[in-house]
């Protein structure tokens, strides 16, 4: 069985950080962790790209910021599940 975790932010990079730490120490890790970012800015960037180092298995999933689309991101991030 293949598990994929969806994890959605915007513009709070300390607890997007603590999120995904907290994946990394889980019995069963993820296959794949997908990051729907709601429009962050690049300290938010900065804290993926340093995950995605260790993590190969994640996707950064973003688009510009236009207000409040968090339904939009998790569509785009669903669709990135493979």
């Amino acid at each position: 069985m293949k598990t994929s975790v969806i994890v959605s932010t915007y513009n709070s990079p300390e607890s997007l950080r603590k999120c995904l730490l907290s994946l990394r120490v889980q019995t069963r890790q993820p296959d794949e962790i997908i990051i729907a970012d709601d429009g962050s800015g690049d300290e938010t960037r900065r804290v993926v790209e340093s995950f995605q180092a260790d993590n190969p298995h994640t996707k950064h999933v973003w688009h510009e910021d236009r207000g409040w689309t968090i339904p939009v991101i998790l569509h785009q991030a669903l669709t990135k599940v493979t």
